[in-house]
Formats: structure tokens, sequence, C-alpha cells
């Protein structure tokens, strides 16, 4: 049976096994969608008096009210759906079906294999189609097999997340650096956003799997305004105009397993603006 086939086979079933507890080497995710330190730092800051208004005049809301002032107050916009091809991690790909999934060799046990599969998925957005900000709903698909063939405990492994690509033409400026690299954009806003993790270790002969969804919700976006002013550099005016061109977000899938039989992951996201 190809592992697509079982991938879909598992679908239906929808069976989902309690994640083990989080491993020691965890670390923060560093992307967009999670507040930095100096941003949680506002949303506690005292507040000052407000400033006296003419009567009958609202004061516009601040960073330190709601968070996200270039959103409040606006409709939900849907801007489309995108589902990745699966990537398979097994001992033989002699069978894989490239038109239906990525096929990863297998390192022999217990050395890990890693997989970094890039254009998974697209969604062609066009100019202005949202207006500050593009949040997300994900929900990654874990299947995994692992085994012990060895004669002593070793650790069992499986780690993922999506690697996602955003060309947009205000990054072709060479004058634009990317603070992670200190090299130029090139066009495009590189991100990852972690989907699933687990290290446990497995005895000699012993064997587990797992197979789980789950979904992610947005907090602060794959991209907003307050993003490409405060952490990538942009001027307010290369901000809005960076929404006001047409964009491709290419979504892909890194990771790495160790001991596994086979392991598929694929996710599919879902895409809203203001």
């Amino acid at each position: 049976m190809k592992w697509t086939a079982w991938i879909a086979a598992s679908a239906i079933a929808m069976t989902t096994l309690a994640a083990d507890a989080a491993p020691k080497d965890a670390v923060t995710e560093k992307s967009p969608d999670v507040l930095r330190a100096g941003q949680l730092k506002k949303a506690f800051k005292r507040l000052e008096p407000a400033p006296l208004l003419a009567p009958g005049v609202a004061a516009a809301p601040s960073v330190e009210d709601v968070g996200d002032p270039d959103s409040f107050g606006k409709n939900v916009t849907w801007l489309g759906l995108a589902q990745t091809q699966g990537v398979t991690v097994t001992a033989d790909c002699a069978g894989s079906d490239p038109t239906l999934e990525r096929c990863i060799t297998a390192a022999p046990a217990p050395a890990l294999t890693s997989f970094n599969e890039a254009d998974l998925a697209t969604i062609n957005l066009p100019g202005k189609a949202t207006k500050s900000l593009i949040c997300f709903t994900l929900t990654p698909s874990v299947n995994v097999f692992w085994q012990n063939p060895l004669a002593t405990p070793a650790n069992a492994r499986f780690s993922a997340s999506a690697s996602i690509n955003i060309d947009n033409p205000v990054l072709d400026d060479p004058a634009l650096l990317d603070p992670n690299t200190g090299l130029p954009f090139g066009g495009t806003l590189a991100l990852g956003l972690s989907t699933f993790h687990d290290t446990h270790t497995l005895q000699p002969g012993e064997i587990d799997s797992k197979v789980l969804f789950m979904s992610r919700g947005c907090i602060a976006g794959l991209v907003s305004k307050r993003v490409l002013v405060e952490s990538y550099g942009l001027t307010e005016t290369q901000a809005k105009e960076f929404f006001k061109k047409p964009m491709t977000l290419r979504f892909g899938a890194r990771g790495t397993v160790a001991l596994q039989d086979f392991a598929t992951y694929f996710y599919g996201i879902r895409l809203y603006g203001d």
C-alpha cells in the first residue's frame, strides 16, 4: 500500500493520540506570529493619562489598548486556502508517486533524517487583497510509526514545521535587509511556523506510533504592517505599499525524524486578512 493511501485512510479515521510532554530542548518559535519580549512590554506598559479630545470625538485605540490597532474594527476578509503535498520519510521510495507526495529516503537507525521540501502548495493574492495583515488557521497532519531495531535504547524523534515564503515586489529593494540573515530580502520574506515536536526513548525492539491532527490559530499573523516596520525595517510607506502589491505565498515543510519505520506529514492552511 502506498503511504498516500495510508494517509487517506488515517484522515478518515481522524485518530488523535495524546502528545508527549514538551521536550526540555524546546525553544520559543521565532516568527512574526509570536510576540517578542519588546512587544510584550508594550502590552503591560502603564497607560499615560488620555489626551483631551473635543466633545463627541473618540480616541483611536493604541497598541497598548488592543495590541493591533491597524486591524482594529475592520471586517475579516477571506483570502483562500491551500493543502500541501505530503512528505514521506521511509527506507524505500521506489514505489512513491511523485505527483502525490515527496519521498525522502531515511538514514539507517539511529541517525537523524532531515527534510526541507519547498513549493508544496501556493496561494497567489492580487494587490490590495488585504490592508494591513495576513492571518491564518493551519492544521498539520502527523503520521509516524517508530521502531527500535537496535540492541540498545535509542531516541525516537519527529519534528516538523511549516516553512512559508512570501514573494512581494516591495522586497526587491536591495537596500532592505532581512534582519535574520543580514542580506537583502531578494523579493522574499521567509518564515516558519512550528507545528509538532516529539522526542522519547524506545527500548530494543519497542514500537510506537502517532496519528495526529491539530489546528493552530493566528496570533500576530504571518505578516502585518506593524511587524514590517518594527521587525523588518521597512518604512511606513513601504509597509503600506507591501499590501497594495500582488504577492505569492509558497508553502513548504522541514523537519527531522529518527527511528521511524515510516513518517508522513502535510498541512492545510486558510488565510484571512482585514
